[in-house]
């Protein structure tokens, strides 16, 4: 049997759980079986059968799924026992709710109510996911809903699993045999909302998961088995990409190379994603496996399960020493791929999360010790001298602009009109080429005649959708049977015009003269904290498919809903006459512009104001105006919190910088980075911005998200000429001769803070100023409300004295 047969059956093993929640029978073939026959709790074995054999996908993927709880009665029985192996050895978990539970009662619990770093919570209500397909363009449908455990009780899902049924069989039956890796994103597009295990198991994990880790942990099997080796049978992989922080920021801004400078960014940080995934997919191609043993991968890092063999082992040193070969030449060593190797047996897998934490150590060794083996490679010595350098990356170049760094800027033009990305097994002349592995992206007017071309050089190749999981509508016109079909997400939201028929991508002065008031450029930097933590010890029990089920969770809303919360922040330069009067004008280097509430024509003609320029794994970096980057990152970090169930142990911090437009671009992601890192220095779950470091939340200290509204509120009382801005400046000098702070570590900012409640210097000067206010109702308001504002008065006033400044384009 082949290993892509002995794959596809783990990944289908379950697929008649799914299958016997719509209450349908299974084939009358297997009426006649018993327990003893399809194994204890594998009744549902009769319905993956039933769907395998309905699908025409073989006798003997039929017989694994049917006999994969009890492998002594399979045609197969070798196969069979790699089948239940795998499966035992993903689902580690089971067996650990106290309770019995009604299969057809309980959705998904989301797995990050379960996490906890340091106490345990104790709660009464369950946080539970919404059993639907996936669409990357209505996540907002997908946030954890909170419920009493007891009202659970009496809920049939049946119709939900009833209709979803329906539409997977839909998409098979139009469109036939679909290979493993096109199964496997259908199986992910149909069951990432629907828990795999219910019956005396918590509800936590996803049939997905749990699907694509069985597979994962199958191939490995059989690789291991059939090269006879003794030993622990598995090999876990962990790359980490060291030096991206430099590689996408540690760029100039000449005024030469000011034009491309936004494409640019996103085209580097693009090319880490790229590099990070072509490693990945020559590792698994070069083993035969399939999609299902990339655990992970996002964010500069990929994590793989892999068989423990010799022939394993060199493949994976031929790619490490390929790529960072390649990233010498290429980078001069700027960029390095670290990877940790550790041999697992059944056990180990048993704590996922440990596993992780060891590879992670091992990494951080392996950074210390770059490219050992190559280092004379790395030292080799010029036989001439370099004509000049690159004004952009500082890299020997004869041109102004290097082709690396021109191709960056190409790549950050093309993925703002594509839609679809190809992915190519072999080095072609391509968009973006790395490992072995080439990349293509086009629109749905190029993507199928790029297939048919590519498609006659006989490369393997994946057509992925990007943020659709529509993705098997082209199918059919595709008459090449090396291709296989998927969906990828992607944080991708630009600000682009239309040019003809091409977007093109704004630049950042562009941008930053859409804001209101001053024209400034803001970059967000955000991030997770204790991801690490979290990942190693803050599940009970941490096995592959649980974890698999957390990082896939991280994944939906880094790589795909950020760009539902990023498109709420737009503008429109040609509004319709309802809208206009209600709109703020801004006169912009695009023109006029306007900003505010949009009816709904409007806002499908509105222009995205923020750009992602990275977004994956648990990191952020955007640029936007200032406003809205202020507003984005409050509202992105509320939405995290309610995606994670508002569970205490997880939240993000976040730094931003503010420049003028013509400041370099690199550097203030930089220093937004630098202001994310004293986020965390001060104690995690804040953000740093306007010189100050503030919590997100108010509870005895003012947090960010009431510090803005108070600043939106001081903002409106101005424009209606309620406040002067002399009274608002005049509350930024009431602190500064109040407050002297020297805040170097969590510690002091907790002592300042309290600090701020219990001096109350400034009360008798802010009661004076109050006096030149005439309307005696706002007077008494501020008096109550605002006073309470003036220890952190220094975000509202920053905001105001921003929003309000009046002054030429790009003045």
């Amino acid at each position: 049997m082949k290993l892509e047969d002995i794959q596809l059956a783990a990944l289908l093993h379950d697929i008649g759980k799914f299958y016997q929640r719509t209450s349908s029978p299974h084939s009358e073939k297997y009426r006649g079986l018993t327990p003893s026959e399809f194994g204890q709790t594998g009744a549902h074995g009769k319905w993956s059968a039933t769907f395998v054999a309905e699908n025409g996908l073989g006798e003997d993927i039929e017989d694994l799924v049917l006999y994969h709880h009890n492998p002594s009665k399979s045609k197969n029985p070798e196969y069979a026992r790699i089948i239940r192996d795998a499966d035992h050895h993903s689902a580690s978990e089971r067996h650990k709710s106290e309770s019995k539970r009604n299969v057809n009662e309980y959705p998904l619990i989301s797995v990050f109510s379960q996490v906890s770093i340091g106490e345990k919570r104790e709660t009464e209500n369950e946080y539970y996911l919404p059993l639907m397909e996936l669409r990357p363009s209505n996540l907002d449908m997908i946030k954890p809903e909170k419920f009493r455990r007891a009202v659970m009780s009496g809920w049939n899902l049946e119709k939900e699993y009833r209709r979803l049924w329906n539409l997977f069989m839909e998409e098979i039956t139009e469109h036939g045999k679909l290979d493993i890796n096109t199964m496997y994103h259908l199986l992910k597009k149909y069951t990432s909302l629907m828990p795999s295990a219910v019956y005396m198991s918590v509800p936590d994990i996803s049939l997905f998961d749990h699907l694509k880790t069985t597979a994962a942990l199958a191939g490995c099997l059989y690789l291991h088995r059939k090269d006879a080796g003794g030993g622990k049978p598995y090999l876990i992989v962990s790359g980490d990409i060291s030096g991206i922080q430099n590689f996408i920021t540690g760029v100039a801004s000449p005024e030469e190379a000011q034009k491309g400078m936004s494409k640019r960014l996103r085209g580097r940080s693009l090319s880490i994603s790229l590099i990070t995934d072509a490693a990945a997919n020559r590792i698994i191609s070069e083993a035969g496996l399939s999609q299902t043993n990339i655990l992970f991968c996002g964010g500069g890092h990929f994590t793989l399960a892999l068989p423990n063999t010799e022939r394993m082992k060199e493949i994976i040193e031929k790619v490490s020493l390929e790529v960072n070969r390649r990233f010498i030449e290429a980078f001069n060593g700027e960029l390095y791929l670290a990877l940790a190797v550790r041999e697992t047996d059944p056990e180990e897998l048993r704590d996922f999360g440990a596993v992780l934490d060891d590879l992670a150590a091992e990494n951080l060794k392996n950074k210390r010790s770059k490219f050992r083996g190559l280092l004379d490679e790395f030292f080799r010595s010029e036989t001439e001298p370099p004509e000049g350098t690159c004004a952009v990356c500082a890299l020997p170049s004869a041109a102004t602009i290097c082709s690396s760094c021109r191709s960056h800027e190409e790549l950050g033009a093309r993925i703002a009109n594509a839609d679809h990305m190809i992915r190519v097994y072999g080095t072609l002349d391509a968009d973006f080429s790395e490992a072995g592995i080439s990349y293509f992206f086009e629109n749905s007017r190029t993507v199928i005649s790029r297939i048919d071309e590519l498609a006659s050089g006989n490369h393997r190749m994946d057509v992925l959708r990007l943020n659709s999981t529509d993705f098997l509508e082209i199918r059919d016109r595709i008459q090449a049977d090396n291709v296989s079909f998927g969906f990828s997400l992607i944080g991708n939201t630009v600000p682009a015009v239309s040019e003809g028929s091409k977007l093109r991508a704004l630049d950042f002065t562009e941008i930053a003269s859409t804001a209101r008031g001053a024209d400034k450029l803001a970059a967000l930097k955000m991030d997770v904290d204790n991801l690490g933590r979290i990942f190693a010890e803050g599940l009970q029990d941490r096995s592959v498919s649980r974890i698999s089920t957390m990082s896939s969770f991280l994944d939906l809303f880094f790589l795909g809903y950020i760009n539902q919360v990023a498109s709420e922040f737009s503008f429109i330069m040609d509004p319709c006459d309802s809208c206009r009067g209600n709109l703020v004008e801004i006169k912009s280097s695009l023109g006029t512009i306007y900003r505010g509430e949009l009816c709904e024509g409007c806002r499908e003609n509105s222009i995205p104001s923020i750009y992602i320029t990275y977004s994956g794994g648990d990191d952020v970096l955007v640029f936007g105006p200032y406003d809205d980057i202020v507003e984005f990152a409050g509202r992105l970090r509320n939405e995290f919190r309610e995606w994670t169930c508002s569970n205490p142990s997880i939240d993000v911090s976040a730094g931003i910088f503010m420049g003028g437009h013509k400041f370099p671009a690199g550097k203030a992601a930089e220093i937004a980075e630098r202001q994310l890192k004293t986020s965390k220095d001060l104690g995690r779950g804040k953000i740093s911005l306007f010189g100050e470091t503030v919590q997100w939340d108010t509870d005895r200290f003012k947090g960010f998200n009431e510090l803005l509204e108070f600043g939106l509120k001081l903002e409106k009382l101005h424009e209606a000429g309620k406040l002067s801005k002399n009274f608002i400046y005049s509350l930024l000098k009431l602190w500064d001769s109040t407050f002297h702070e020297d805040i170097r570590d969590e510690e002091t900012w907790m002592r300042c803070q309290e600090i701020r409640l219990s001096r109350k210097d400034y009360v008798p000067y802010y009661v004076y100023k109050l006096r030149n206010i005439s309307d005696a109702e706002l007077r008494r308001e501020l008096f109550r409300e605002g006073i309470n504002f003036i220890p952190w008065i220094r975000i509202p006033v920053s905001w105001v004295s921003l929003r309000t400044r009046s002054g030429e384009v790009n003045e």
